[in-house]
């Protein structure tokens, strides 16, 4: 049974319906974008247990968040989502310092560029680059990579290309709620989207014709679920059934059933990474996935 907290929160978000107007599509979704991003951007808090520290890659900002007091348990390459078009939130900057000083993760988050000034064939690349640079710094020491909704999809489509390439790859991969296929054409998302209280299928669609750019959508750097998923680490997927990517984590466990996939009934777009009773419990998950892959 749902939670009460989790059940208030999508009744919120789909009677106000602010996260649904970002992904809205049609004429309107690069005003909104362009509106979000003129204001200040979020950034982790100073936190008593964790440190908080930031780089730079290739003009870009890098956040690195660690246990301030004892060695970390995991390391972590972690994208955020935002449907390749909006930066970081709060919600992500408190899920990873949680992480962090609850877990013990040393987790580094890179801000790579986003569409619509960039599109895909240029953010895959950028990201490529920096996992190698991330390779280089990590030397012998094991890591894991993950991220959430259109973070979850360049997960997937960094690890395709680091294997088609011969790099190193993390010990395990984590996608929470992952953005799998740039297409919401699967009828089991018009059916879900009404419950839906963070996206819309126009807004996908939009969001997807952008970061694909000249790409077609089916390309794996777009659509990883239509690339060759053999030969990657163990995969832990999470997905929410009031989620319209819902079908992304299902059509993925299909492809490959030794993904460990963790499905909710009731649940919205991204919950594990919110604060609901069901989220601590997610996040505990992925603890005790992570910890013994790099052990």
């Amino acid at each position: 049974m749902t939670s009460f907290a989790a059940s208030l929160a999508g009744f919120v978000l789909r009677t106000t319906g602010y996260y649904r107007r970002m992904f809205s599509g049609g004429p309107q979704f690069e005003k909104n974008i362009a509106k979000i991003r003129s204001g200040p951007l979020p950034s982790p808090k100073a936190h008593a247990d964790v440190d908080i520290r930031n780089s730079e890659f290739q003009g870009r900002p890098v956040w690195h968040l660690a246990p301030k007091n004892a060695a970390p348990t995991a390391h972590i390459l972690f994208w955020h989502g935002g449907g390749y078009v909006y930066p970081a939130t709060d919600i992500h900057w408190k899920f990873l310092s949680r992480m962090a000083s609850v877990h013990g993760w040393s987790i580094t988050a890179p801000l790579y560029p986003l569409a619509p000034e960039n599109t895909a064939d240029h953010i895959t690349n950028w990201a490529m680059e920096y996992y190698k640079a991330y390779l280089a710094e990590m030397g012998d020491t094991a890591f894991v990579m993950g991220g959430d909704s259109a973070g979850g999809g360049l997960t997937a489509a960094l690890a395709h290309m680091a294997r088609d390439k011969g790099h190193s790859l993390p010990a395990s991969l984590l996608l929470i709620c992952p953005w799998l296929n740039l297409d919401p054409s699967h009828p089991d998302q018009l059916k879900t989207e009404p419950r839906d209280g963070i996206l819309t299928i126009g807004g996908i669609t939009a969001g997807g014709v952008l970061y694909a750019g000249d790409l077609p959508r089916t390309d794996p750097r777009c659509s990883p679920i239509f690339g060759n998923w053999e030969g990657l680490p163990p995969i832990l997927a999470f997905g929410g059934g009031d989620d319209i990517l819902v079908t992304d984590a299902r059509a993925l466990k299909a492809k490959l059933p030794s993904v460990e996939h963790i499905e909710l009934a009731g649940m919205l777009h991204d919950w594990p990474i919110f604060s609901f009773s069901e989220s601590r419990k997610a996040q505990a998950k992925m603890a005790n996935f992570v910890t013994p892959a790099v052990a």
